[in-house]
Order: C-alpha cells, then sequence, then structure tokens
C-alpha cells in the first residue's frame, strides 16, 4: 500500500509557517512591525499593515527556513505507518523552495521515500493535472493499492478519485487552524473524498486500507 500525503494544513498547520514567516520579515524589516501583522486576519491584510513593499515581503515569506515542527500526533501516525511496511509519499502545491524549506523543517524526510516527493513547481503542474500521482503509479506500480490524505475538497480530491485512490480528507485541517474553506456543500462529485476523519491517527485503526474503503 502506498500512503501519500498533503503537506499544508495535513501534516501540520499552515498558520505556523505564517507566522513563521511573519517573524522573519519582522527580523529584517522591524520588530516593530510583527505584532500588527500577527493581529492581521490574513497573510495580504498582514502585509499591508506593514507599508512595506509586497513583492520584498514575498520574497521573505516564500525563501525564508521556517521555524515550524512536526506535529506528535502527525510524526507518529507517520511512524507506524512506515512500520507497518507502508510506503510513504507526498504530493504538494507550491513553489519549490518554499515546500522543500518547510519539508526539511518538518523532517519528513525520516518517513517520506525521497523519490515519491512532488512539488508543483517541480512537477510543472499541480495537483489538479494528476501528473504526481500517476508519477507515483509509473514508480510503484498499477498493481498496487493507493490512498490520498488531504484537506482541501477544492483540488485535493479530484486526481485521485479520477485514478482510482481512496481519497481521505482531514476535517479541520490540522489542528483546526485551516486557511481554506473545506465545505464540500455545492461541489461535484469529483470533488469529495470517499472518506472523511478528524485525525490522522484514525488511519491506524485500519490494519488493510480497503476496510476504511468499505465504511
Amino acid at each position: 500500500m502506498t500512503v501519500v500525503f498533503d503537506l499544508d494544513d495535513t501534516l501540520y498547520a499552515e498558520m505556523e509557517f505564517v507566522r513563521s514567516a511573519y517573524r522573519a520579515i519582522a527580523r529584517r524589516y522591524g520588530l516593530h512591525l510583527l505584532d500588527t501583522m500577527m493581529r492581521a486576519p490574513s497573510p495580504r491584510e498582514a502585509f499591508d499593515s506593514t507599508g512595506l513593499p509586497i513583492a520584498d515581503q514575498l520574497r521573505v515569506y516564500r525563501e525564508h527556513f521556517p521555524d515550524i515542527r512536526l506535529p506528535w500526533l502527525s510524526l507518529y501516525t507517520l511512524s507506524m505507518l512506515r512500520n507497518r511496511g507502508h510506503r510513504l509519499g507526498l504530493v504538494t502545491d507550491g513553489r519549490s523552495v518554499t515546500q522543500r524549506n518547510k519539508i526539511r523543517a518538518l523532517g519528513l524526510e525520516r518517513f517520506i521515500d525521497p523519490e515519491l516527493i512532488f512539488i508543483s513547481e517541480e512537477v510543472g503542474s499541480d495537483k489538479l493535472s494528476g501528473q504526481a500521482f500517476g508519477r507515483i503509479m509509473a514508480l510503484c506500480g498499477e498493481n498496487d493499492k493507493y490512498v490520498y490524505v488531504g484537506d482541501n475538497p477544492h483540488k485535493d480530491f479530484v486526481a485521485g478519485n479520477r485514478l482510482g485512490w481512496l481519497t481521505v480528507c482531514l476535517l479541520g485541517g490540522a489542528f483546526g487552524e485551516n486557511l481554506f474553506d473545506q465545505s464540500l456543500s455545492g461541489l461535484p462529485i469529483e470533488n469529495l473524498p470517499r472518506k472523511i476523519i478528524c485525525g490522522l491517527t484514525e488511519l491506524l485503526d485500519f490494519d488493510d486500507f480497503a476496510e476504511l474503503q468499505l465504511l
């Protein structure tokens, strides 16, 4: 079985990265900026609050090495899945430098096969294209079984559903700080996950993911 994860708001709370970026911007341009940025309801409003050029802030945001940690529940889940013999992968949308820095900061190389890490900028297309999912199947074999765990129904599950994967939505994202709307209402059927969980450790309740698919 190959179990593939989304990164942001699935394995850790993306707001932790955002707050790390605010601190990096404040260290670069003035610590007096930090309080206002932290109180802003969104990154865009945080950038606007500083009066600095947006491009300069975005550069720091995207390129800084983040002060983030892998939550214990994520670490435990990944460790247990790997110990049970499942191969682990990652498919994430974003810029290469940003996502690679997150992966290193979280220490995900301990659990995830490096050849199964796919970042949209490196692939040349986002999740919706299905290219990353197809490459994983080419590497692991058409006859393997595949699971994709994500949090964003607008883009995370379309390709997996199309390719016959078991798609699993982590409701509430990573620890209740999801940056994007998770409402399933009004979405086309191809966007809907086949299973919803409220915590990553629920994946460990099943020795065979076929059992999870039947529930």
